[in-house]
């Protein structure tokens, strides 16, 4: 069901108020549940351009601008404003470019404490993975380390925005951009922050869980969510085809793939999607009860797959890959309730 935007909006940005912010996430989330090239949507972005005009963001501003045009928004009525913020934002280029104030500061990115490994860029020398009965897998250290040293800096294979960012960060790059989030087509949870962003989220994942995200969110929360799209970005790199991950999966020596030994300078991303898939589920650990629990789940969420989206024809014409999918589904819950953070 679509919905526009009403009195809660309007609140937040009444001059007495001046919750910009808030009224931000409200615009956004209203963009997110209206129709494309709706009236409501378009009422949205001129909106969500005021807020901008008033905090200043004259670049955003006239981002809004123009996708309310592209939402049929009367070019007319746009053109005084256009003109207005056009002319802030020289101003303000023009104080900046005559100002002897430092340019904002840039974040830093982390650098390892120690030397890298050789194989493994992203792993300080001084970490190794070791597997006895006591702990089983498990990371050590070489030398002593201090209170602040990194060892490590690495991309997660799968990220999920908490809920709570949904209308303000960009569910690909989770760039905090609220102020210019255009929406997903398919569902009402996943906001970009650019065209790119919303090309590359649907192609690596969003295609396999955009009519699952509101059952998943308000059903089951994180861990199922993040399953899926591990799922989704597994099938991704294999073509889009499960038959293929099914096949590469049967013929993966799992004892031989290890993360600190594999060569990364090299590594494809095959190579580093079979790091995940080797994570430990800890299913023989688990009692009996949280065993049917999981099962009990990665059937609702395998029959949601099936009747949302573009497996269905495939797990229909081969039993063994429908299988495989419930299968990799009860694996994948695990693997992230044990190692998601």
């Amino acid at each position: 069901m679509r919905l526009s935007y009403g009195p809660k909006e309007k609140k937040m940005f009444h001059p007495n108020v001046k919750r910009y912010i808030q009224a931000i996430k409200l615009y956004n989330e209203s963009i997110a549940f209206s129709e494309k090239g709706s009236t409501e949507r378009a009422l949205a972005y001129v909106n969500r351009s005021n807020i901008c005009l008033k905090m200043q963001r004259f670049e955003e501003c006239l981002e809004n601008i123009r996708l309310a045009r592209e939402s049929n928004y009367p070019g007319e009525k746009l053109i005084q404003r256009e003109k207005e913020v056009k002319n802030a934002l020289a101003k303000a280029r023009n104080k900046n470019a005559s100002s002897s104030k430092a340019s904002p500061d840039v974040v830093e990115e982390p650098e390892l404490s120690y030397a890298a490994k050789e194989n493994a860029p992203q792993v300080a020398n001084c970490l190794e993975l070791r597997k006895n009965e006591e702990y089983g897998r498990h990371v050590v250290t070489t030398r002593k380390l201090k209170v602040g040293d990194v060892v490590m800096i690495e991309r997660p294979f799968v990220t999920v925005l908490k809920d709570s960012f949904r209308y303000v960060r960009c569910d690909f790059c989770h760039e905090e951009r609220p102020f210019t989030l255009i929406p997903c087509e398919g569902c009402t949870m996943a906001m970009y922050c650019s065209e790119e962003c919303l090309s590359k989220a649907y192609n690596n994942y969003h295609r396999y869980e955009c009519g699952l995200l509101r059952d998943l969110w308000e059903v089951f929360e994180a861990v199922p969510l993040i399953a899926i799209r591990m799922i989704a970005i597994a099938i991704a790199t294999f073509d889009n085809n499960p038959e293929a991950l099914k096949d590469h999966l049967d013929a993966l020596d799992e004892s031989n793939v290890n993360g600190f030994t594999m060569d990364w300078n090299k590594a494809t991303q095959q190579d580093i999607f079979n790091t995940v898939h080797v994570l430990t589920t800890n299913q023989e650990r688990r009692d009996s009860f949280f065993v049917a629990f999981y099962i009990f789940n990665a059937t609702i969420l395998h029959t949601l797959v099936l009747e949302r989206t573009e497996l269905e024809p495939v797990c229909e014409a081969n039993p063994a890959t429908n299988k495989f999918l419930l299968d990799l589904i009860l694996r994948y819950m695990q693997i992230v309730d044990c190692n998601r953070k």
